[in-house]
């Protein structure tokens, strides 16, 4: 990642803030849009571990070993409150992936979900003016961190992505339901 510096911030980010960054950050086309909640949490448990930004959150995600490896609760609860708040909208739509089918199908909780509904976030106006302003914030470079974060991570697809998180933390693995599934 590039040596974005580890100063402290003005505005020390919080995991809503974190999800506004990871959005709206420049590197994936349309910008400021992300399908899928698995996707969500994982690049979040990733930003937190794997990137100079963990050193500037007053909040972590608090992740714990679940039935699909990472999880927290409040990487769920920032995304409704984004919405709320009318930064980002969080829809339901019909997966056009074979990726978002798995994840619908594999990863959803509760045994009532549409194996072709996937949940898509984008950053409204309100949610890019936003994220300019928490770029203000943060110190030199923290945008081209972002950028090379989402080019690495970001292009992956669902299944990859995912199994990227196993190997490298297989301590969030051990009650996984699809661990086998993942890694062979």
């Amino acid at each position: 990642m590039p040596n974005a510096e580890y100063r402290a911030v003005s505005a020390p980010l919080e995991i809503d803030d974190v999800i506004v960054l990871l959005l709206g950050a420049p590197g994936l086309e349309p910008r400021g849009r992300l399908e899928g909640i698995t996707r969500l949490e994982k690049l979040t448990f990733l930003i937190e571990r794997e990137t100079p930004i963990r050193a500037w959150m007053s909040e972590r995600g608090d992740f714990r070993s679940h039935r699909f490896g990472p999880f927290s609760e409040k990487v769920y609860r920032a995304a409704d409150q984004l919405a709320t708040a009318g930064l980002l909208s969080d829809s339901k739509a019909i997966s056009e992936s074979p990726d978002d089918g798995w994840e619908a199908g594999n990863v959803v909780i509760g045994s009532d979900a549409d194996p072709y509904i996937t949940r898509d976030f984008e950053l409204t106006g309100l949610g890019h003016r936003y994220y300019d302003a928490l770029l203000r914030e943060l110190p030199a470079g923290a945008e081209a961190t972002l950028v090379e974060f989402k080019q690495r991570f970001g292009v992956l697809p669902l299944r990859q992505l995912v199994r990227y998180v196993y190997q490298r933390y297989p301590e969030y693995t051990d009650r996984s339901e699809i661990k086998d599934d993942i890694l062979r």
